[in-house]
């Protein structure tokens, strides 16, 4: 049953979505109209001069006008830059107890600075979770391949090891990724300095056009530097297989004006297209497990590509309810400690009273059923769910209304909401 916002002045509260991918603006739409159906609904191009009325702005980062969202702070919400204060919690959400600021910035989204919060958050914190379940990391930058020499001094601990690796049976793997990248891209595993080296070979070819494309008027596109920025981290070699394949969680969490964090419990097992080959380091579709990669290959079936977390003792005798439980704990903790490591650096993120924002994050279980942060993402890829289970995401975002759009407008004087939802309503 939808909920109801009363009127009693002239001005209806608007939506203005402008996010671009059809999947989720659909949902996001059928969302509002289903939770909320009151709102007024335009795009980025239709909207017309709406300043002073209420106004919540559902778009791409890049488009949301911020100099309006600052200057309108007590009628303006915007889906970014994240977080609010609410009272009431969804079922399908688990409440992470965080009295802190949290961020949607480069402090979480950027691999080699969220690295850098967590090593001095457990430096502060040595018995935190954050101490066991972060790959070991290195930073590292390259503004050409010439220069790789220069580069790999920064990361000697990972040379001398490749260097070992020549006299090893079982030789030690790394990973490399770029420090803004997503979706895979860019993505390689390594266990010699050689491997290494043609990477950046192959990647200053392909990208040498990338500084003539300054953009106009002087501005500088944060991603066209994301190809000099380079994480590597220490791969794991031994994930938790089901049926022979590796796979990795994608836990949705839901960042709320000032204090509080929401964990999205339906979460998702995103599975790698082949049979897991340890020493195959070269078979990507073995050893990556995103499925925008996997996505045009024959092979690719989504229903075995994409299952509910949930659902994996269903799919294999390797994991129980009980298996299940701890991992999703886990996460838990580390969510909540990865906030309050980013929390300690205000130059890093830009907390906003009026706003909020929805993160995914990756995890990775080993064979002793320790999990493993990966990174974070801002704007996550829906529509990678796929069609099989787009529900999981229309419930995502009935509740991120019902948590953070409802509590909003729900304050102003001329609005308020009846409550008459049955007892279902918030069911997952």
């Amino acid at each position: 049953m939808a909920q109801k916002i009363n009127k009693s002045s002239e001005q209806l509260p608007v939506a203005i979505i402008g996010i671009q991918d059809q999947y989720t603006r659909s949902i996001i739409i059928n969302s509002l109209k289903t939770i909320v159906p009151i709102f007024q609904h335009y795009t980025l191009s239709s909207a017309p001069s709406l300043h002073d009325a209420p106004i919540l702005f559902w778009s791409e980062y890049e488009d949301i006008d911020f100099s309006q969202i600052l200057t309108h702070t007590k009628n303006h919400l915007a889906n970014s830059y994240c977080i609010r204060k609410v009272t009431n919690l969804a079922k399908c959400y688990v409440l992470i107890n965080l009295s802190l600021f949290v961020i949607r910035s480069k402090g979480l989204i950027r691999k080699a600075q969220m690295n850098f919060n967590i090593q001095k958050h457990v430096a502060k914190y040595p018995n935190s979770c954050l101490k066991k379940s972060i790959p070991e990391t290195w930073f590292f930058e390259i503004d050409h391949v010439d220069y790789i020499d220069e580069a790999l001094d920064e990361i000697f601990e990972v040379v001398q090891e490749c260097k070992e690796n020549e006299s090893r049976e079982r030789k030690h793997q790394f990973i490399l990724k770029p420090n803004l990248g997503n979706k895979g891209a860019d993505i390689k595993i390594f266990d010699s300095i050689d491997q290494l080296k043609a990477v950046f070979e192959v990647t200053f070819e392909e990208n040498d056009d990338i500084d003539a494309n300054v953009l106009q008027n002087d501005e500088i596109d944060e991603s066209m530097f994301h190809l000099r920025e380079w994480v590597i981290q220490r791969y794991i070699s031994d994930p938790l297989l089901i049926n022979g394949r590796k796979f990795h969680i994608r836990a949705y969490v839901l960042a709320v004006s000032r204090i509080k964090v929401y964990l999205y419990k339906d979460m998702l097992a995103l599975f790698a297209l082949n049979n897991y080959r340890p020493d195959d380091i070269n078979d990507t579709f073995a050893h990556l497990t995103n499925t925008c990669l996997q996505i045009h290959d024959e092979l690719f079936k989504e229903s075995d590509q994409v299952k509910l977390f949930w659902e994996l003792m269903q799919h294999s005798s390797e994991v129980d309810e009980k298996d299940l439980n701890l991992i999703f704990e886990q996460i838990k903790n580390i969510l909540g400690e990865c906030f309050k490591a980013v929390v300690s650096e205000p130059t890093q993120f830009m907390p906003l009273e009026n706003a909020f924002e929805l993160f995914g994050f990756d995890f990775l279980v080993d064979t002793s059923k320790n999990v493993y942060l990966l990174e974070a993402n801002s704007f996550p890829d829906f529509k990678q769910t796929g069609t099989r289970l787009s529900h999981v995401i229309s419930h995502l975002f009935e509740n991120t209304i019902k948590l953070a759009v409802i509590p909003f407008f729900e304050k102003l004087q001329d609005l308020s909401i009846n409550q008459n939802q049955t007892s279902d309503e918030t069911d997952s």
